[in-house]
């Protein structure tokens, strides 16, 4: 009887816990819930995620704060998710990947993800994008951040260059993550032919440690080098999530419920 118990206790439970969404780094969204309907929809991902989404139009002469530069320098949509092993991190951008960072040319490649832990405005840790023109580190490596590089505008209210690291300038590599960046990509979004390109990124919760993250709320952010348009995701903080907490609530009533039923209570 108490084994029986047992069984449809955690049959129960295990009802309780919440799907997560399995995530393949690829550089294809769908399996995060973005579709390609051409509909302001199409941004919005499956529960559980959290998300920003800035859906603009694209053309040249648009104004993205702080400056301009139009879809090639968009930040659409930045997307974040964490399971109990690892941090996923997805990102919809017009900015093509490939771009050289040649100012004098008015262009700008690529900056790196930037990671607060604490939200204190202190960027900690880094992942390390690395375009061709970037002469700092690896491809993919995950960064205890000692030093950024920062945008062209001057810290004004509302936008503060302080605030909005753009590439990594020096610090200690931990660990390599997976990433993959996408092909030019259009049907996205109520801008349906603007082109985007898709990031996504998988790494390991131990590395997100070392780096110093104590389970505390954090952001992400990104943007280009010049940081004409900058988005930031705040994930929730590392606790359990409501089916863990019935699961457990649950195994230690089953636990309780069997010691009295053989002590005779």
């Amino acid at each position: 009887m108490i084994k029986n118990t047992a069984m449809i206790l955690a049959l129960f439970a295990s009802s309780m816990l919440p799907v997560q969404a399995s995530i393949t780094v690829d550089g294809n969204l769908s399996d995060w819930g973005i579709k390609r309907n051409g509909n302001a929809n199409d941004w919005t991902p499956n529960s559980g995620i959290h998300f920003t989404v800035e859906d603009q139009t694209g053309k040249l002469s648009d104004y993205l704060n702080p400056g301009y530069g139009g879809q090639a320098y968009d930040a659409e949509a930045l997307y974040a998710y964490l399971t109990d092993t690892h941090l996923f991190i997805a990102m919809a951008t017009g900015h093509n990947p490939n771009t050289p960072n040649d100012p004098s040319k008015n262009s700008y490649g690529a900056g790196d993800f930037a990671i607060d832990f604490g939200l204190d405005g202190t960027y900690e840790a880094g992942i390390n994008v690395k375009p061709d023109w970037d002469t700092f580190g690896v491809a993919n490596g995950l960064y205890k951040v000692d030093q950024w590089a920062y945008g062209l505008w001057n810290d004004t209210p509302g936008y503060l260059k302080s605030e909005h690291p753009t590439a990594i300038m020096s610090g200690t590599l931990l660990g390599i993550a997976d990433m993959v960046i996408s092909s030019a990509q259009t049907g996205y979004g109520q801008w349906s032919s603007d082109t985007h390109y898709f990031y996504e990124i998988g790494l390991s919760l131990d590395l997100l440690r070392q780096a110093g993250w104590n389970g505390s709320s954090f952001n992400i952010h990104w943007t280009q080098m010049c940081a004409n348009d900058s988005i930031i995701v705040d994930p929730p903080a590392n606790v359990p999530e409501a089916g863990s907490l019935m699961l457990m609530s649950l195994g230690l009533f089953g636990m309780s419920w069997a010691q009295r039923k053989k002590t005779g209570f």
